[in-house]
């Protein structure tokens, strides 16, 4: 049971319920419960998601090692609100289910031996995303690996969404978010 309850958006206060929706434009369905969470800041709830969406459209790193790193993430964090929604977006990206269970599974990228279901650049990601977390200071030879599959832009991009998604999972676990009735996870 959520800790804090989600508020309706409808009655976000001016400015920010505008602001609200014209960063929201081109998104159906119903509003997430993470939103009308972080919507008792409404200032910070504009920012919040327009940054979330800045990572999702703004970026040039592949959709697929994006959602690999936020799997990654949520994974490590334990926040099951933030890996439901994303394993379902990571394979609408094309990631493969091999990859998304295997993370769930909480087996290392590359620890499958030849069943491993990662190429070299999501198992270096995967690595990545996890020594993040694990302990924020990642070693030269996982930096390295990462870095001969990514431009220095998209290891920033790589960077910024472990630290997104952290965030958020500190939020989503700590405030107990409640996944929304109507989620079903592919």
């Amino acid at each position: 049971m959520a800790r804090i309850d989600p508020l309706d958006l409808d009655q976000l206060p001016e400015p920010h319920r505008s602001a609200y929706e014209a960063v929201m434009a081109g998104r159906t369905g119903p509003r997430i419960n993470l939103h009308r969470t972080v919507a008792h800041s409404p200032s910070v709830l504009v920012a919040f998601v327009a940054f979330a969406n800045e990572l999702r459209n703004g970026t040039t790193l592949d959709p697929k090692l994006r959602e690999l790193t936020i799997l990654t993430v949520s994974h490590a964090k334990g926040a099951a609100y933030e890996f439901g929604k994303h394993a379902n977006l990571a394979l609408s990206v094309g990631v493969p289910r091999a990859q998304v269970d295997a993370i769930e599974a909480g087996i290392a990228a590359g620890g499958l031996g030849p069943d491993d279901p990662f190429d070299d650049a999501a198992r270096a990601v995967v690595a990545l995303a996890r020594a993040s977390v694990d302990g924020v200071r990642i070693d030269d030879a996982t930096w390295a690996a990462a870095a001969s599959h990514l431009t220095e832009r998209e290891l920033v991009e790589v960077m910024l969404h472990i630290g997104m998604y952290s965030m958020t999972a500190h939020l989503t676990e700590g405030a107990q978010i409640d996944i929304e009735a109507w989620f079903e996870r592919r």
